[in-house]
């Protein structure tokens, strides 16, 4: 079993019910889940094949996922970046 770096243990907590309750106020999220749900629904009425339907939704999924690990990276990303530039910043600090 990996263990888990502290930068993977915030990134899960804050990636958890923190991201539901901001997510629930964010008008921009709300109005793509809206968005997504015309699209949806838009595909319901073609009247496809269950076969269609289950190449589609493969490659949404597959979409989905590449997108929550691009985000999990970028996440990390941005928090081992936000860390580097505090410990700079506290490097120059000492110096002065």
């Amino acid at each position: 079993m990996k263990k888990k770096g502290l930068l993977e243990i915030i990134a899960q907590h804050r990636t958890g019910d923190d991201l539901d309750d901001i997510l629930k106020e964010d008008q921009e999220y709300q109005e793509a889940l809206a968005q997504q749900q015309v699209a949806f629904d838009r595909m319901d009425e073609l009247g496809l094949t269950k076969e269609q339907k289950s190449v589609i939704d493969q490659a949404i999924t597959a979409n989905n996922h590449f997108g929550a690990v691009y985000g999990a990276v970028a996440y990390r990303f941005g928090m081992e970046e936000g860390i580097r530039v505090r410990m700079e910043m506290e490097e120059i600090m000492r110096k002065t």
